[in-house]
C-alpha cells in the first residue's frame, strides 16, 4: 500500500518529469502542497525529502525549493537533517521498522558503558533493521538494538508491535512525561558479525555507529538506541549558525585537524 508521503512525491516526480515544474523552477510552498493533495505539512515535508534524496530538488529556507533535475538519480541511501526532537519523531515515521527480537536484559559492564549507564540496570530491548517504505528488495538501512527503560516494560510490550513511531513517543504516552532532550554520538566503525548477515554487508565493513540517549522530564535517561548504518545507505546533515552578536571564535593552531 502507497503511503501518502510516496502518494505526494510520485506526483510532483512526475509533473517535474512532465515539465509542469521545469529545471531552475521553484515548487508550491509546503503550505500550498498540503492544500493540493489534502495532506498534512509534514506529510509534504517527507515527500520534499525524498524528492531532495533523489536529486530532484534542492531546499533553502530563504529561496524555496528549487527543481534541480527532471529525473531522479540513483539513491545511495538515507538522508537526514535532523534539527529538533520532532525530526527524529519524523524519520520514524519515514521508514519501516521489521522487529527481529524483543528481550529482557541486564546491563554488563560493557553494555553499561555503550549505553552510558549503570550496571545492573534492567532493559527492554528491541532489535530491529529499518527499511525505505516501498523498496522491498533494497537493502537495509541500518540495524537498531533499542534499550527501553523496564520499568516500563510490561506497558510498552503490549504496543511495541503495532507502533509505528519512534519508541521515544511511546514512552511517552506510557509514562506520561515528555521527552525534553535527545543526547546524539555519532562515530565510525566497522559492522558487527552479528549483523552483517541482515545488512547484506562483510562484517567489519565501514558504517556509522549512532547513539541516541532519550531523556525524559524530569531528565531521566529513560531509552538508548544504538544503530549500525552500513557506508552509502545513510548520511547526515546539519547547518551550523552564527548566533548575531558574538565575536569570532579564536582560531585554532597551525596542526589542528580541519573540520
Amino acid at each position: 500500500m502507497e503511503t501518502r508521503y510516496a502518494y505526494v512525491a510520485r506526483l510532483l516526480t512526475e509533473a517535474i518529469a512532465d515539465g509542469r515544474y521545469p529545471v531552475g523552477s521553484l515548487l508550491p510552498n509546503e503550505h500550498a502542497l498540503a492544500d493540493q493533495f489534502a495532506v498534512s505539512r509534514a506529510t509534504v515535508r517527507a515527500a520534499m525529502r525524498e524528492l531532495q534524496n533523489s536529486g530532484l530538488i534542492s531546499r533553502r529556507k530563504s529561496a524555496g525549493t528549487r527543481v534541480e533535475a527532471a529525473t531522479a538519480s540513483p539513491a545511495a541511501g538515507f538522508s537526514q537533517n535532523l534539527e529538533s526532537i520532532e525530526a527524529v519523531q519524523q524519520f520514524g515515521a519515514e521508514t519501516e521498522r521489521q522487529i527481529q527480537d524483543i528481550a529482557d536484559v541486564v546491563a554488563d559492564a560493557d553494555l553499561a558503558a555503550a549505553l552510558d549507564c549503570q550496571p545492573g540496570r534492567r532493559w527492554l530491548r528491541v532489535s530491529f533493521l529499518r527499511r525505505v517504505p516501498g523498496t522491498p528488495s533494497a537493502p537495509p538501512i541500518c540495524w537498531t538494538d533499542v534499550y527501553l527503560d523496564a520499568a516500563y516494560g510490561d506497558a510498552l510490550r503490549e504496543r511495541i508491535a503495532s507502533h509505528s513511531g519512534i519508541y521515544g513517543t511511546l514512552l511517552e504516552a506510557v509514562s506520561g512525561r515528555r521527552i525534553v532532550e535527545i543526547r546524539q554520538s555519532i562515530r565510525a566503525v566497522g559492522v558487527p558479525a552479528s549483523c552483517a548477515d541482515d545488512l547484506q554487508v562483510a562484517p567489519g565493513s565501514h558504517a556509522l555507529a549512532i547513539r541516541r540517549q532519550y531523556v525524559l522530564s524530569p531528565y531521566g535517561m529513560a531509552e538508548v538506541s544504538l544503530s549500525i548504518h552500513p557506508a552509502e545507505r545513510y548520511s547526515y546533515q546539519s547547518v551550523l549558525k552564527r548566533h548575531d552578536g558574538e565575536p569570532p571564535a579564536s582560531s585554532g593552531s597551525a596542526d589542528a585537524p580541519g573540520a
